[in-house]
Formats: C-alpha cells, sequence, structure tokens
C-alpha cells in the first residue's frame, strides 16, 4: 500500500469515528439546591441557552424537567431533606429531547421557573426552578401546570398518546389499540420466516436496576438483545426487530404496540433483576398471568409496571391496554402458548450450561407482557444485585452465552410449534 493510500485509510477511519460520536448542542453542570423561608431553589448550570419546561407529578410525586438533548455533567448533588428529593435521574425521553426526573417525598408545584445569565459570557446560563411542599388540594390544583417554552409535540404531562416505539426512534402507524393483527391465519402465506420481536427493557431516562459495579441494566439488556438479534439472524431462520437499538425511553404500551405493528411471532423481553439478597442469582422466565406465582413475582410485575412513572409520565389507570384483554377466549390462548413457551426457553437454559432460579418459570401481570395475539416472555438474564453475576452480565462471553441460549431456546419452540402442526 502506497504512503498516500495509507494516510487516506487512516483518514477515513477518523472520519468514520467523528461520526459515530454523538454531538450535544447542550451540556448539564452542576445541580444544587437552597433552602428559603417561602421557596425551595433549585439552581442547573448550562453551557448555552436552551428551551425547557418543568412541572411536578403525583403518585408518586415527582419534579420534571424536559430540555432539549444534552450531555450530563452534573456528578454528586447533595439532596438534604428540606429539598423533599430522594433521588435524581436523567436520560433520553425520545429524540431531541432529555429529561431530568426528581423524586419527591411529598407534594409540590412549582412557584416560578426562569434563565439566569452567568458572568459575561450570555451562552453560560443557569436554569432556576423555585418550588414548594403544598397540601394535597393545592397540588391537585396546580400539578397540570407547565412552565417553560419548550415544545414537546403530543408529549403533555398527562397524556398518553406519544408514541415512540420505532427502532429507528421515529413514530410508526400503529393499529387501533381494539384491532387484532389481521390475516393472523393466513400470515405463513406472507410472511415465510417467524418475526421475532426483541425488547430491552428500561432505558433513556429509566437507568433500569444499577449493578454493584455502578452500571445499569438497561446498558446490559441493550447489549445482550444486539448479540442475540445477531445470532437469530445468522440463522436465516427469522425477521426480528428490535423496540429500541439506543439508549432511548419508551412508554410499555408502546413496546406492546411496536410489537403487534410488525406482526410479531413470538415477544421477548430482556431485564436484569435486583434484589435486597445479594446471594441470590440466576436466570428465570416470567409469562402473563390475572394471578402471581408468589410475592416476590407480584413485587418485580409491580416494579417494572411503574417504569413509565418513574420515567416521569403519568399513567392513567384506564389504559388502552385494559382493551386488550376484552379478547379473553385469545388471551388465555396466548398465556398457555406463552407457557408452552417459557418452558421450552427453561429447558434449553438448562441444556446450555446457564443457570437457573431454583424455580426459573415465574408468572404475574406483567403489563409488557399483554398482546393479546402474541406468546411474550420477559427473560431476567441475571441479578445486578449480585456482585459476581452483575460483574459476568457486563462481559461479551456471557452474554453470547445467555443470547446463544435463548437463541436455542427459540429454534426449539419453533421446531416443536412444526411438529405439532404436522401431527
Amino acid at each position: 500500500m502506497t504512503l498516500r493510500k495509507s494516510l487516506w485509510a487512516v483518514l477515513s477511519l477518523c472520519l468514520v469515528f467523528l461520526w459515530s460520536v454523538p454531538v450535544y448542542a447542550l451540556e448539564v453542570g452542576s445541580l444544587r439546591f437552597g433552602s428559603h423561608p417561602d421557596k425551595i431553589r433549585l439552581v442547573i448550570d448550562m453551557d448555552n441557552v436552551a428551551d425547557f419546561r418543568t412541572f411536578t407529578l403525583g403518585d408518586p410525586y415527582r419534579l420534571v424537567i424536559d430540555l432539549p438533548q444534552f450531555s450530563w455533567h452534573a456528578g454528586t448533588t447533595q439532596t438534604p431533606p428540606e429539598t423533599l428529593v430522594s433521588d435524581i435521574r436523567q436520560g433520553q425521553l425520545m429524540p431531541n429531547i432529555s429529561r431530568i426526573v426528581f423524586d419527591l417525598n411529598s407534594p409540590a408545584i412549582v412557584q416560578s421557573a426562569f434563565l439566569l445569565p452567568t458572568g459575561n459570557d450570555p451562552n453560560n446560563v443557569r436554569l432556576v426552578i423555585d418550588y414548594k411542599n403544598v397540601d394535597l388540594a393545592t397540588f391537585a390544583a396546580n400539578k397540570s401546570n407547565i412552565h417553560g417554552t419548550l415544545q414537546v409535540e403530543n408529549h403533555s404531562p398527562s397524556s398518553n398518546t406519544q408514541s415512540y416505539a420505532s427502532a429507528t426512534n421515529t413514530q410508526i402507524p400503529y393499529p387501533p389499540s381494539n384491532a387484532l393483527r389481521p390475516n393472523a391465519d393466513n400470515r405463513n402465506t406472507i410472511v415465510k420466516k417467524p418475526v421475532i420481536i426483541l425488547d430491552p427493557g428500561h432505558g433513556g431516562v429509566d437507568p433500569g436496576a444499577i449493578g454493584c459495579n455502578k452500571v445499569y441494566e438497561k446498558t446490559v439488556v441493550l447489549s445482550i438483545a444486539k448479540e442475540l438479534q445477531k445470532q437469530l439472524l445468522s440463522t436465516g431462520r427469522y425477521q426480528v426487530y428490535m423496540t429500541r437499538k439506543t439508549d432511548t425511553f419508551i412508554k410499555l404500551k408502546d413496546r406492546v404496540r411496536f410489537a403487534r405493528t410488525h406482526n410479531g411471532d413470538i415477544f421477548v423481553s430482556l431485564h436484569a433483576d435486583s434484589v435486597k439478597k445479594k446471594n441470590v442469582r440466576g436466570t428465570s422466565i416470567y409469562t402473563l398471568s390475572k394471578k402471581s406465582s408468589d410475592a416476590q413475582t407480584a413485587a418485580l410485575a409491580q416494579k417494572e409496571n411503574q417504569v413509565d412513572m418513574l420515567a416521569g409520565i403519568e399513567v392513567n389507570i384506564e389504559d388502552e391496554q385494559v382493551a386488550f384483554i376484552l379478547g379473553d377466549f385469545l388471551m388465555n390462548e396466548t398465556m398457555n402458548q406463552s407457557k408452552f413457551f417459557a418452558n421450552t426457553l427453561v429447558e434449553t437454559l438448562s441444556q446450555q450450561g446457564v443457570k437457573t432460579l431454583q424455580r426459573p418459570h415465574r408468572y404475574a401481570g406483567f403489563a409488557v407482557l399483554k398482546a393479546p395475539d402474541i406468546p411474550s416472555v420477559l427473560i431476567e438474564t441475571g441479578f445486578m444485585s449480585n456482585a459476581n453475576e452483575a460483574r459476568l452480565l457486563t462481559q461479551r462471553s456471557h452474554q453470547k452465552k445467555i443470547a446463544s441460549a435463548i437463541r436455542h431456546g427459540i429454534d426449539a419452540y419453533f421446531k416443536r410449534i412444526a411438529i405439532n402442526e404436522q401431527n
């Protein structure tokens, strides 16, 4: 190779690297609180003027701030009891929009929110938010108030109409919530390969469980999902779609909608659990049921079903997913098929040398498994709360092992389906 060609190759690699690195127009620096007799003041340092919006939500109580997509440099923030703040998290809410969520111990309302310049540089600004603790009546009367100028299309604090479930982060047309998959009986005449929907749990503003090694569940399961997609596609037997391919937040019902829009034959949601007992480890499979198999699984389902609220989304009790259950006969048939799929996975995981819990197949009312016409399972790939397993879950070799075991389970499931159809 000539020197000119060598230099051009190096330059090309550098350009590819630069293009692949995300560039954010906004940086969020330090956060700090100040307590005053009539208010609590939150100050956020930013490196540029930007539109924002802020509001509070209830059940649980949260203070939410939306900004154009930013890079986070806040580090550790002190939250004394008088701030009402119990936890802080941030991440991408949707394309080009990031969110900061402050969990509050009691109801509060935003009094005012504004930008202040710092020093002589007009681009270095402080976002100042004044809020205060209030009684329930005052909170109920003011919680829908939004402060700021940021416009987030079709995404109001009390709205559940926004749909960001496409793997390419673009909105896709969804069928009506009460419409079952068309031509399901004749699907194989149109789609020859089974359609696998992979759902990496959590994402964006919702990190999921945080491991002893400070690794987020959302990062681990996305890596496993990408590896599983790669292995499934390499067989040439399947079409494979992922609900998210990046660190993006997706609401639970939009994950289900994505699966139904793509006419999924099976739905696999990938997670990594966390419990108080640090010695617990192993993989487990969960399916949908009206009753929980045990108290621990019921608690897990409740935790997973609250991720929308933890991301600062107000969830209405009367959700469109309730309409899915109206097809009760179809739902029961799907749940039975999900159990068959889960049992096949459990058997294959053991054969592939993957450690499982003592009772690996459990069930409860997981919202993400409520597609009425798609056999669905939720796989807890391991425990982030176990130091050894958290470390393993970050290793490529272990991720490949888990992905391979699941892929063998999917192969076995469709092989058994084919045999049953022939008999």
